[in-house]
């Protein structure tokens, strides 16, 4: 399975892409990137313990194919093994 990350995520993983195993929904595929890069990353996915919530945290954007994670069941939206995750940092700027 295909990971992307963008922005300063890149800083965080020490990458741009990767492959990483299959998990069957975004939820657990975050668990498995927060154990693979670390409590930094951790904190993005899951601020203050908010892995029990039904979301990511706000400082994350996760997409699934090109479409954003909340209108695809959240952290229990459901992946295949060819699916291309996409994780970007929320900007903002004037």
């Amino acid at each position: 399975m295909r990971v992307r990350f963008f922005a300063t995520l890149r800083g965080i993983t020490g990458c741009a892409e990767a492959d990483v195993p299959y998990r069957e929904t975004a939820g657990a595929l975050a668990r498995s990137l927060c154990d693979l890069y670390g409590v930094k990353l951790k904190e993005k996915f899951f601020p203050s313990g908010a892995e029990d919530k039904e979301k990511f945290g706000p400082e994350i954007i996760v997409l699934i194919n090109g479409r954003h994670v909340i209108h695809l069941g959240g952290l229990a939206a459901p992946l295949n093994p060819d699916d291309r995750v996409d994780v970007f940092p929320v900007v903002a700027g004037g």
